[in-house]
């Protein structure tokens, strides 16, 4: 009776958890996950700490994992093995902010030039998936850049290569509508529907890869994104000097996360060039950013990460001899 009841807990209130996440869906705008979801924004341990000004949500143990248990219960089976159980520990309690969030920050801060960050047209085809990844991450981030910069006609053209990379790793189908979302929205100077609608892209590439299991790619996109939105956070505030936006850049727990990301990739995918890079740039910025509060974060330190960002993110879209 005592195991019949429990069960019937733990069913009910998984049931509840699950439509409070289908009555979050319909209400986010857009078709775009509110991220209050286990299928949100990725997920991080971070802990909410000064300095940083978006702390990200916290997010309840996915409802699957009551369901096993509660089966578990009751017939002894269904127990989570050594790894699965080391994916459970590693789900985070809060959400990893995106670089549109970084942006509005330093906008706040020191109300930067936006257009002075815009790169040269990069490649839309690289000679391996996981340096296309990351290119990938970097180009998503280029399209904040431009609607920091509220520019309707690099929001597009940015969106086009979005969606030629994203065609390279496979997944260029599952994001074709977004696409014309961006667009679309982009002539409205819809500025807040774009940050939307780049983070649902963002969103919809992760899982579309996740699903073809290729996770190691997913991780080398969002790694992507934050190395090119550190590079132009760096710049940002070395060319303001405001102490806010220096402050901003000290995001020693995400670097440190980024790089646990890459250090449980199975060993092909470690053993990959790009992914050594990646690793190398990220273990740089780590020590950099250690050992000190925001408000401490100095010139030589924003130099020091915009020389790290920018060489990494420099050496990746090189075009191939």
């Amino acid at each position: 009776m005592i195991e019949i009841s429990v069960l019937v807990a733990v069913v009910g209130g998984a049931l509840l958890y699950l439509g409070h996440c289908s009555w979050l869906r319909l209400r986010g705008a857009r078709g775009n996950c509110c991220g209050s979801c286990p299928l949100g924004r990725p997920k991080i341990g971070l802990a909410a700490r000064p300095g940083w000004p978006f702390s990200g949500k916290k997010v309840k143990a996915p409802a699957v994992f009551l369901l096993a248990g509660a089966f578990g219960l009751c017939t002894g089976a269904a127990q989570l093995t050594t790894k699965q159980r080391a994916g459970a520990e590693r789900t985070a309690p809060l959400t990893v902010p995106t670089p549109a969030e970084l942006f509005s920050a330093i906008d706040k801060a020191g109300k930067p030039d936006w257009m002075s960050f815009y790169r040269a047209p990069v490649p839309t085809t690289y000679p391996t998936r996981p340096r296309t990844a990351l290119n990938l991450g970097a180009l998503i981030t280029d399209g904040y850049v431009a609607v920091e910069a509220q520019d309707g006609q690099q929001v597009k053209n940015t969106g086009k290569d979005i969606i030629a990379l994203a065609g390279a790793l496979g997944v260029g189908e599952d994001v074709l509508v977004r696409g014309k979302s961006i667009a679309d929205f982009a002539n409205q100077n819809d500025w807040f529907a774009l940050r939307e609608e780049l983070e649902a892209t963002t969103n919809d590439i992760r899982r579309a890869m996740i699903a073809q299991r290729d996770e190691a790619l997913a991780s080398l996109i969002t790694a992507g994104a934050w190395l090119r939105a550190l590079e132009v956070g760096s710049r940002a505030a070395e060319l303001s000097g405001e102490e806010k936006s220096a402050g901003l850049l000290r995001q020693a727990e995400l670097v440190g996360w980024l790089r646990e990301e890459l250090q449980v990739l199975p060993e092909k995918s470690r053993s990959d060039a790009s992914v050594i890079q990646t690793d190398l740039a990220l273990a740089s910025l780590e020590q950099t950013m250690q050992g000190m509060e925001p408000a401490e974060f100095g010139e030589k330190r924003v130099l020091a990460v915009k020389e790290i960002t920018t060489q990494f993110i420099a050496a990746m879209a090189a075009k191939e001899p």
